[in-house]
């Protein structure tokens, strides 16, 4: 599995882990344990299989939902160039954040008063209470899944699957059922309820506000600069710290009103914008393709086209753009690899890069051309630029240049 992958798969349990800490859902936890029996059985074996019935049941509702989202994610892929949207996810972002510190409140009806305590020991019935814990936790677990919820919809569409939308759901939902695992699992004692849960509350704004920094610096073309990456990243950790320490978050915002919440805010919103520059190096991917690669990138088609008519051979085309992950990861691991460059220069293939970071028209006319669903897609053509196959999206550097060596291996022996 690529590190990427296996970052966001880990960002998604952490989310969902710090949702179950939060002010309305961890109360709930040993009473909920209660309800379904597993905190009252004295076999730990027992108790283990009933919560995690009640998890299995939890993540079903929240793959569901990241399936789905991958699904709709397919049609941003045609939009994700334009400014516009890329601004409407970031404000998504920054509203999630201003509500799960209610700044903003949105009350949403709590059904764990109306739930029932009937047939205890039935195994189907902590199934079914899990699969309806959306609802039940869902003022305080909305914001966080719902950001995770717009990020997978909006890799979806670079995906072009929907397999990693539902394992980062289904991360998040094991980040959530954790504390009900060692509860009525292990009997373990979790800490009672106090000022640390505004900690928690804070934090989880906070990384709802960096992403959403993320998403408008797909806007910028080189900010935060890349020579200076490392000592802007040790300055925003600084800034953070402190930041996050001024906006107070141990105090009781119902009883301390030294700090208004606009103060609050404030000092959040800047605690954010550190904690983005110190992650900056890990979302700063941008590259020139021909940097640290001997291979000749056409950006224009028609120049790369005249060429491969002169020679006599297949063309690669590469459609990418800024905001695009997948892309950057594509050409780290595949286009400046030693494999990539022996096999183009064996068969003496045509290299283009078309940049679609911006809707424009030619773009547009472009992607109906070739009927680009979603990016990264590199399209084989041939000599005259007419499309042979194509391969949407990067999942690794031996997948694809598999699939780029048979296309290769069969396409030339048509010619």
């Amino acid at each position: 599995m690529e590190e990427a992958a296996v970052q966001s798969i880990g960002i998604a349990f952490l989310g969902g882990l710090i949702a179950s800490l939060s002010a309305c859902v961890y109360p709930l936890i040993p009473i909920i344990t209660a309800i379904f029996g597993a905190a009252q059985v004295k076999n730990w074996a027992k108790g283990f299989s009933l919560s995690l019935i009640y998890v299995l049941g939890m993540s079903i509702t929240y793959v569901t939902l990241g399936i789905a989202a991958s699904l709709g994610g397919s049609v941003f892929g045609a939009y994700m160039g334009n400014k516009w949207v890329i601004i409407s996810f970031a404000l998504i972002f920054f509203f999630l954040g201003l509500w799960f510190i209610e700044i903003i409140p949105i009350r949403l009806p709590n059904f764990a008063e109306k739930l029932q305590v009937k047939n205890k020991n039935i195994i189907l019935y902590p199934l079914l209470l899990g699969i309806f814990s959306g609802f039940i936790a869902a003022p305080c677990t909305a914001p966080l899944f719902g950001a995770l919820l717009t990020d997978i919809a909006i890799k979806a569409a670079s995906d072009q699957s929907i397999l990693p939308g539902a394992i980062r759901a289904l991360a998040f939902s094991l980040g959530m059922g954790l504390p009900f695992l060692l509860i009525g699992g292990f009997a373990i004692r979790l800490p009672k309820p106090g000022k640390w849960m505004q900690i928690v509350k804070y934090l989880g704004a906070v990384i709802l506000f960096t992403a959403g920094y993320h998403y408008l610096q797909d806007l910028t073309s080189n900010f935060p600069p890349r020579e200076s990456l490392a000592a802007i990243a040790v300055t925003g950790f600084f800034i953070f710290i402190v930041f996050f320490i001024l906006s107070d978050p141990l105090s009781s915002p119902d009883i301390d009103k030294s700090m208004t919440k606009p103060q609050i805010l404030t000092y959040l919103m800047i605690a954010a914008f550190g904690l983005f520059l110190a992650t900056s190096p890990l979302a700063n991917q941008t590259t020139d393709i021909n940097e640290k690669s001997t291979l000749k990138w056409y950006t224009s088609l028609d120049e790369g086209i005249s060429q491969a008519e002169k020679e006599n051979t297949l063309v690669i085309i590469d459609f990418w753009a800024e905001w695009c992950t997948a892309c950057h990861e594509m050409d780290e691991k595949l286009f400046k690899s030693k494999e990539f460059e022996e096999l183009v220069k064996k068969d003496k293939v045509v290299l283009i890069r078309l940049d679609f970071t911006d809707e424009t028209e030619s773009n547009l006319n472009l992607s109906q051309k070739y009927d680009i669903k979603g990016l990264p897609t590199v399209v084989l053509t041939d000599k005259k630029g007419e499309k042979l196959t194509e391969m949407i999206g990067f999942y690794s550097k031996e997948h694809a240049l598999t699939k780029l060596e048979r296309a290769l291996r069969f396409y030339k022996s048509q010619m």
